[in-house]
């Protein structure tokens, strides 16, 4: 009898099923001949009840109704499922972790012998997205942007509070062992994510691929290139985060280089340390005036339009979110409230729904009955968003591109008010994993730089080197080093992919649209697919 391994692709904030019809189609046909080899087939769902502006709703509510589509899925499949994949996508990434702690927590998967094969994703803000640093621009920036993004929004950037747990943060609660968002990704036989390295700033490395430092601080789209080591076979674009990089001062290798990269010629190694600190310090003001005067440019130009058509948009979509939600609660919060901490007893209030460890060899329940707390079709469908079902596909193309163009001011923005910390550094290619670098150079691995602090990094490589790891240090605040820390005892694959070829990094990372640049994209899919997904 043939089984199915079910894929499920969760898209992101302001996503479609869309999205996903590249990686689709490709991993439908890489898996094609499964059935004749294993007597398996591949099957893949993309959710669609959050599409669009539903994505506002919060993290919770869009997990459940991610819960929902894939128990629709499962129970109204004509088939035996015995293995499922989750893909999330950006924000797709946090709902999907939360839409398994919902579903640990009822063990479904253990009750309908479903194993959990892959999880995995692409530029997910695991850590949230408040933007590093502590000057003004930043905490104007990361106290105004949540309120234009609804609930989602506030939970993005760790500024909402669940009550029942001493006002905590979602995304922090969801990192903690003891809760069932964390059992959940547990389960999984693998996990993998891939992180954008430049140009998406939003889902940064230190974020996407959980990571407490930055090791490319300075990478641009040009530079890298001569820094990075990649996975054989996707050279340029996939690296290899367990070979080493080294942190250099700010010195000139060659004339060439020199007049390429500086239009200065230095003498003299103490001079090259001194003149490229002093030059590596006024580039970067130079390249920060810049940005800002892009960023200005944009908002007397381009910006007026599309920010009152955003604004105006995004405050009839978060009106129409707020009802939606507070429906929501009005009919599930007793659910909401309990689904944090490991698998609570069955109570008077839920008995249906709270399932024990030892209950687990018991009767099948009543799924009908069961499932109910995940209907909300009737209550959440995509008629009740500003769009009808009809005017959805007419003007998805043009939402598409207002989006984009809103997604290029936001991350101009990001682009402009990050803060880094001006030490002179440069990241360079260890010549070699043997030979030690000089006392103005530290060599470290990618790897190493996740899970380890700036003072840590200090005690072990010493004093000497503190100026030069201070270039890594994004000076994160304790909740999202408590993230970081938490996840990170889990063991992932993790992949950070260099995408120079467009500036739209995040959405050539999954091939979001057909767009001729979106090439690097592709190699990325190829990876995952042939090196990454497992079929058991």
């Amino acid at each position: 009898m043939t089984c199915y391994h079910l894929v499920v692709l969760v898209h992101g904030l302001w996503g479609n099923a869309s999205h996903f019809d590249y990686i689709r189609t490709v991993l439908q046909e890489y898996t094609s001949d499964w059935n004749d080899e294993y007597d398996e087939e591949l099957i893949t769902y993309t959710t669609s009840l959050n599409e669009g502006f539903k994505t506002y709703d919060g993290i919770d509510v869009c997990g459940y109704r991610v819960a929902e589509e894939i128990t629709d899925e499962i129970e109204g499949f004509d088939g035996n499922i015995s293995k499922i994949s989750i893909v999330g996508y950006s924000l797709g990434g946090l709902i999907s972790r939360y839409a398994l702690g919902l579903l640990y927590r009822r063990q479904y998967f253990k009750r309908k012998e479903i194993e959990l094969i892959n999880f995995t994703t692409f530029c997910t803000p695991h850590v949230g997205v408040l933007a590093p640093g502590r000057n003004l621009a930043v905490k104007v920036f990361n106290n105004a942007v949540p309120w234009l993004l609804g609930n989602s929004g506030k939970q993005m950037f760790l500024k909402d509070n669940v009550s029942s747990t001493g006002g905590q943060p979602l995304i922090y609660l969801m990192s903690l062992e003891n809760t069932v968002f964390y059992k959940a990704l547990e389960s999984f036989k693998y996990r993998s994510l891939y992180a954008n390295t430049i140009n998406d700033k939003r889902t940064a490395w230190w974020t996407a691929g959980i990571s407490l430092n930055d090791p490319f601080f300075n990478i641009d789209e040009f530079n890298g290139l001569r820094v990075f080591q990649y996975i054989e076979g996707f050279d340029t674009v996939v690296v290899d985060r367990t070979k080493m990089i080294v942190i250099s001062q700010a010195t000139v290798v060659s004339k060439d280089e020199d007049e390429a990269l500086n239009g200065v010629e230095l003498k003299g190694k103490n001079e090259d340390i001194n003149v490229g600190q002093d030059f590596y310090f006024l580039n970067y003001w130079f390249l920060k005036i810049t940005r800002w005067i892009l960023v200005i440019v944009n908002i007397l130009i381009i910006a007026p339009l599309l920010l009152t058509w955003k604004i105006v948009q995004s405050a009839a979509e978060i009106t129409i979110s707020t009802v939606r939600v507070t429906r929501f609660l009005n009919k599930y919060s007793h659910q909401i409230l309990r689904d944090f901490f490991e698998l609570p007893g069955p109570t008077d209030l839920d008995d249906s729904l709270s399932v024990s460890v030892s209950d687990v060899g018991s009767p099948e329940p009543d799924y009908a009955k069961d499932n109910e707390i995940y209907s909300l079709k009737s209550t959440l469908s995509r008629g009740s968003s500003i769009r009808s079902t009809t005017e959805y596909g007419t003007y998805l193309g043009l939402e598409e591109s207002l989006n984009d163009q809103a997604d290029y001011l936001m991350e101009s923005v990001y682009d402009a008010i990050e803060r880094k910390n001006t030490h002179g550094g440069v990241i360079e290619k260890a010549q070699s994993e043997s030979i030690q670098p000089d006392e103005n150079s530290l060599a470290v691995s990618i790897i190493e730089l996740e899970n380890k602090s700036a003072e840590q990094l200090t005690a072990k490589h010493g004093m000497q080197k503190e100026q030069l790891i201070k270039n890594l240090d994004l000076n994160l605040p304790e909740k999202q080093r408590a993230i970081i820390k938490s996840l990170n005892k889990l063991d992932w694959e993790k992949y950070p992919i260099y995408i120079r070829k467009t500036t739209s990094a995040h959405a050539c990372a999954i091939v979001r649209q057909l767009d001729p640049d979106f090439e690097e994209g592709k190699l990325v899919i190829d990876h995952w697919i042939k090196n990454v997904f497992r079929r058991d």
